[in-house]
């Protein structure tokens, strides 16, 4: 009977409607859930067959539910630098846990970049899950491929610091005043070293910090003694004298430094000439240093004040992690409070044919299905995946307005449907009458 299907019909349209009401609820509820991709439900005509032209049998409606995992969400600005965001097609690749991928392992792919350093040092999102990368080598290489996930390595910035880097070069900026008196030897002849123990004063002196191997802060001095026109002697020399006991008063390097008539360098002799070595005091640990003052192009001879404009030294101390950062190309970069930095991974983007056809799962992550097709992973902006942007998140593409307006259309529907089962129920109760 008809009026049967009739009341079916009006069941079927209250359960696609609550279904559709479900999903507009969760929608509302992730408007400001990072990364969240809002839910749409799609109706369909469940046709009866027909036993006449005279008759008709109702099917009523089919719901189903899919999300729009294509559309981005908007993307904002964040005070985190391992806040992460993807401008274009693609995925983060993540896992449940902190181990290696295997393939069909328990990977995932999310839009929810909000990444930060859990206590373990591994870099993790809000919802749990750990963010893959792969590993940048020493020399700047890495091992990628886009359909294995065997090169990926969840990231971790654990015991990450930056080693100690020895001074090797020392760049000199200074001027020695051309008015400057020259040294009469007649109380003292200048012997090479005579600057170091202090028995001859230098008409001018200055300090330079260096690292040694160890990363220890080391004092060089370097004196001028004018000892003929256009000529001044230079010593090198250590503070205190201890610290480099192989010459007396801690002399590392001499020579004679000799000027044209214009003031620019002419010629360096001795030591100075090229690279020489520091022995340190034995007991310190410290290896033998080779070293070179570069200032043949640096220093002038002008009938100014003597004094120094600038020193440029290479080496550190050791350093402590300090902070992070990710590039456009996605390579997370560790940096370093000795002023260094070193990229450690590269962080690749993954897509699919299909983006439409992921399965959300918990925590917002997609897994793939038949309908979503294969991953492809690639560096970022490379190969049609987006490009990753540092200090964004992006946010729910859900349309507040448009989810308020399904809505109502949603409860006008659903009380539609029950006004059909009413309706119908007060026809059965008429044919039920027509016998008394």
């Amino acid at each position: 009977m008809s009026i049967y299907t009739a009341m079916r019909s009006g069941v079927s349209g209250l359960a696609a409607n609550s279904s559709a009401m479900a999903v507009i609820s969760d929608n509302i509820a992730n408007i400001n859930t990072v990364g969240y991709k809002r839910g749409v439900t799609d109706f369909t005509a469940m046709l009866n067959s027909q036993t006449g032209a005279s008759t008709y049998n109702a099917g009523g409606v089919l719901s189903s539910t899919r999300r729009l995992v294509d559309v981005q969400g908007s993307l904002e600005q964040s005070r985190s630098s391992t806040d992460l965001a993807i401008a274009g097609n693609g995925f983060f690749v993540v896992s449940e846990n902190n181990q290696p991928l295997t393939n069909g392992g328990s990977v995932a792919f999310t839009r929810a970049g909000s990444f930060s350093v859990d206590a373990d040092g591994f870099l993790a999102n809000a919802q749990g899950f750990f963010l893959q990368g792969w590993p940048i080598q020493t020399n700047g290489t890495v091992t990628s491929s886009p359909t294995s996930l065997s090169t990926l390595a969840p990231i971790n910035v654990a015991d990450t610091a930056s080693t100690a880097e020895a001074t090797s070069n020392v760049t000199l900026t200074a001027n020695l005043s051309a008015t400057q008196t020259t040294y009469d030897p007649t109380s003292n002849t200048y012997v090479v070293g005579d600057m170091a123990t202090g028995d001859i004063s230098p008409q001018f002196e200055s300090s330079i910090e260096v690292f040694d191997s160890l990363g220890a802060a080391r004092t060089l001095a370097i004196g001028f003694l004018k000892t003929a026109a256009n000529t001044w002697q230079v010593e090198v020399y250590s503070r205190p004298a201890s610290a480099a006991p192989g010459n007396p008063g801690g002399r590392v390097a001499a020579g004679t430094v000799s000027f044209t008539t214009s003031g620019g360098v002419q010629g360096i002799t001795g030591a100075l000439g090229g690279p020489f070595t520091i022995n340190w005091d034995a007991t310190t640990g410290a290896a033998a240093q080779p070293m070179t003052f570069n200032l043949s192009s640096t220093l002038t001879q002008f009938a100014t004040s003597s004094g120094v404009s600038t020193v440029v030294t290479d080496g550190v101390p050791p350093g402590s992690l300090s902070g992070l950062v990710v590039d456009e190309n996605g390579d997370l970069a560790a940096q370093f409070s000795n002023g260094r930095s070193r990229a450690l991974f590269r962080i690749p983007v993954a897509t699919f044919l299909n983006p439409n056809g992921l399965l959300p799962d918990r925590g917002g992550v997609f897994r793939t299905t038949l309908s979503s097709g294969l991953y492809n992973i690639n560096e970022s902006n490379a190969a049609g995946a987006g490009r990753i942007e540092s200090s964004v998140l992006e946010a729910s593409n859900v349309d507040l307005a448009s989810e308020f307006t399904s809505m109502i259309v949603t409860q006008r529907a659903y009380s539609a449907s029950s006004k059909i089962i009413t309706t119908a129920d007060e026809m059965l109760d008429e044919l039920i009458r027509i016998k008394r």
